[in-house]
């Protein structure tokens, strides 16, 4: 009885089960290496179908953050014709750009009920007819406020919330990379819409501006949502917010550090149309600048999402991006009395102004764990809400405050401003890195 108990614990430690067959195994194949072989839950990570999804994303946020950056072009040129308030304007357009935070928890429970799929299809109908509905009224400052900051806020709030984690749930070595992509082409966009817009306004008027800005939203947006697929089993993993994290000192650090970074990120793009007016008097030169940072901005995209995958870790990388936010507004702004001073803001702004945006996805996924990104990330972006909504309304006030037309010292109580808010987040954000790691020279 002894052998043959023996003999049967012997097969069944030799066997492997596969479903209700088992194969006996040989010691020499048991010493063979077998290269593992990706479950069929995992089939799809670093798949092509992902890059479809990251090529939707990138389509629709091209379109949609190209506006909210063309903006300051709109504005300045709304308030030269109309002999509207710059600041009333720029409330407009923050408020618009206030919806991508301000309604993130909501936005992420319809995402959980709905899926990505139907959540950015709303979005992209409602910047359309946003955008359609202000041609009308270009006048009437209440109306924008309904139309460009509500309508349009709205939908661009049920955009970028599928755009931004839809490839988190598509990639796993390349998640830096698929979203370094997807913002790089918001900047992009930005770049090339500011082009666009620039030119619109001067040949067919800011009505028919914001008509083709609509349209152009609808042709774009509305198929590239009907490709931002959900990944297997996403829907399954997206998990509830997690209110618990409030009780964690990490959870602080990053709610507080990033909410206060993010008061000054909109602020170049809005005020560095108007600022190129100071220094130079052709009508090109903002828009040059603009492009200039926009363009950096794409590339910094890009490349801080490789570096926070490749050898620096996310949190690095957006250590980094801050930091270059910061000094660029504290040491060059304010002395851009030229065009080559004002383009090495451009740069070096735009780098670490696009890094931000990118990077923070990945941040959240880093330190809270992959599984965790969507019960924490719609309560970092609500919080968010308030450097958005008041970041460059306060910024238009130091301005308006200050000086006379045709002074660029008068631009430097706005820029001050930006750079000591983005310095007071880097703090919050380098304590957690510290408390992350101790070490200078890690990856994290």
């Amino acid at each position: 009885m002894a052998s043959i108990n023996g003999k049967t614990a012997s097969a069944r430690c030799s066997s492997v089960g596969l479903g209700d067959e088992s194969t006996t195994t040989t010691p020499s194949e048991a010493a063979t290496p077998v290269a593992e072989q990706p479950s069929e839950d995992e089939a799809h990570l670093d798949s092509w179908r992902g890059w479809i999804v990251v090529a939707a994303a990138a389509s629709s946020v091209f379109c949609y953050m190209g506006v909210i950056y063309s903006w300051g072009i709109l504005q300045a040129e709304i308030a030269r014709q109309k002999s509207m308030s710059l600041t009333s304007l720029t409330f407009v357009g923050s408020l618009a750009t206030s919806f991508m935070s301000s309604i993130s928890i909501l936005v992420g429970k319809a995402i959980r009920r709905y899926g990505y799929r139907k959540t950015a299809f709303l979005g992209a109908f409602l910047l359309g007819l946003g955008e359609f509905l202000s041609s009308w009224f270009v006048d009437h400052l209440g109306a924008l406020v309904v139309t460009h900051g509500f309508l349009f806020g709205i939908g661009g709030g049920l955009t970028i919330m599928p755009c931004s984690t839809a490839p988190l749930y598509w990639f796993r070595k390349h998640k830096g990379l698929a979203l370094g992509v997807v913002f790089g082409g918001s900047s992009l966009g930005a770049a090339v819409m500011g082009v666009t817009t620039h030119e619109l306004v001067r040949h067919v008027g800011i009505p028919w501006t914001f008509r083709i800005l609509g349209f152009l939203l609808w042709a774009v947006c509305l198929p590239a949502a009907c490709c931002i697929g959900q990944a297997p089993k996403s829907r399954v993993i997206i998990p509830p917010i997690q209110w618990f994290r409030w009780r964690e000192t990490q959870f602080w650090l990053l709610l507080i550090g990033s909410a206060i970074a993010c008061f000054p990120l909109l602020v170049p793009s809005y005020f560095i149309p108007i600022f190129a007016r100071s220094i130079s008097d052709s009508s090109s030169t903002g828009i040059i600048a603009l492009s200039i940072w926009n363009i950096s901005s794409t590339v910094g995209r890009i490349f801080a999402g490789f570096t926070a995958d490749s050898f620096l870790g996310p949190l690095n990388s957006t250590v980094i991006a801050i930091f270059f936010c910061s000094v660029s507004a504290l040491a060059i702004w304010p002395f851009a009395s030229n065009m080559g001073i004002l383009s090495l803001f451009s740069v070096i702004s735009g780098i670490g102004c696009g890094s931000f945006f990118s990077l923070f996805p990945l941040v959240v996924s880093s330190v809270f764990g992959p599984e965790n990104t969507m019960g924490v990330l719609p309560m970092m972006w609500t919080s968010w809400f308030f450097g958005y909504f008041f970041g460059t309304p306060i910024a238009s006030r130091l301005y308006a405050l200050a000086g006379t037309d045709g002074d660029t010292t008068k631009y430097r109580p706005a820029a001050y401003y930006a750079g000591a808010t983005s310095m007071l987040g880097l703090i919050f954000v380098v304590a957690l890195r510290i408390r992350r790691n101790k070490k200078i020279i890690a990856r994290v």
